[in-house]
């Protein structure tokens, strides 16, 4: 069976080789005409690329060639390159960072909320950026590893620069100019105001770090790839993500791992995360979605983002034996 195009469900792989695969082109299409149905009934525009990690090859996709802004998502493929810089021994995992209070990216969660100077290692920096999407954590990291150097190395990855074009200080900034406020709070009111309909260069692909929700997806592949320490300290850090409300939302098991990042701004809701039953292999999965309304909470499309994940990993899902 021949791959279907980028914007349609696909499998890689041969079904008639792969136990519990579809095995009619029918299937694939049924599985992407769903994904869109949920989709339009969330509100929302979508981009869904799954992949199987390990085992046989294998792929579920809608629209994932198609190039969105990521938000808060650049730090995974930040962290990628971090843990390859320090496994080929560039960089010290160790390595401390002083985090002073005036001069720190703000935000809602981790050093990013406090109010005095931070010291913590490299390494901790980065758990906390995925965990619990720490801005001044972010914004510090890529400091340390240097934009220049990240985009190199993505490109020798075979991935975009655009990847990570800026960090969140740069977005926020960004943000405040083009909503016309003075602080992130009133950003994001504007933002969210449905009377107003305030828009930001950092919804545009063309000015924000941005990606493919397949280049997301390879990204996690890389990742699952490599075995040495930094990277299995991300891929720890990705299993205590704080938030469950939404590719945890369509797979809500006690026995299943789900390790994640999540991306928001305004409309944009992403999230980029591995999902592994008891004993099948890990299914990879990245969500890319844009609200039509521009509500901070819009818990339906939060949903929508676990279900579609759910349907995507669905056909993928094989013993770890095969």
């Amino acid at each position: 069976m021949k791959p279907a195009a980028s914007s349609g469900a696909r499998s890689v792989a041969d079904p008639s080789e792969v136990p519990g695969a579809p095995t009619a082109a029918g299937t694939w299409a049924a599985v992407v005409a769903t994904l869109r149905e949920v989709a339009r009934d969330a509100g929302v525009t979508a981009r869904v690329h799954a992949t199987r990690l390990t085992g046989p090859p294998g792929t579920v996709a809608l629209d994932d060639a198609e190039p969105a802004a990521v938000a808060s998502l650049y730090k995974l493929p930040l962290a990628l390159v971090w843990a390859d810089l320090v496994a080929a021994g560039d960089l010290a995992a160790d390595q401390p960072v002083r985090l002073a209070a005036g001069s720190r990216m703000p935000g809602p969660t981790g050093v990013a909320m406090l109010l005095d100077d931070v010291s913590l290692t490299a390494r901790d920096a980065v758990r906390l950026m995925l965990a619990v999407s720490d801005n001044a954590c972010g914004d510090a990291v890529l400091a340390l590893v240097g934009r220049t150097r990240v985009h190199q190395h993505l490109a020798e990855l075979g991935l975009p620069a655009t990847l990570v074009r800026q960090g969140s200080a740069e977005e926020t900034r960004a943000v405040l100019r083009d909503t016309g406020t003075a602080d992130w709070a009133a950003a994001q009111r504007a933002l969210a105001d449905p009377d107003r309909a305030a828009e930001t260069s950092q919804y545009d692909p063309a000015y924000a770090s941005a990606a493919t929700a397949a280049q997301v997806g390879q990204v996690l592949r890389i990742l699952w790839s490599r075995t040495g320490p930094a990277h299995h300290l991300v891929r720890d850090a990705l299993a205590h993500q704080a938030w469950r409300h939404r590719v945890g939302s369509g797979f809500p098991h006690d026995d299943v791992a789900l390790l994640g990042k999540t991306g928001t701004l305004g409309r944009l809701r992403h999230e980029a995360a591995v999902v592994r039953f008891p004993h099948e292999h890990p299914v990879g999965v990245v969500v890319l979605t844009r609200a039509a309304r521009p509500e901070r909470h819009l818990p339906r499309v939060d949903a929508a983002i676990g279900e579609l994940a759910r349907l995507a990993v669905g056909p993928l899902r094989l013993p770890d034996d095969v």
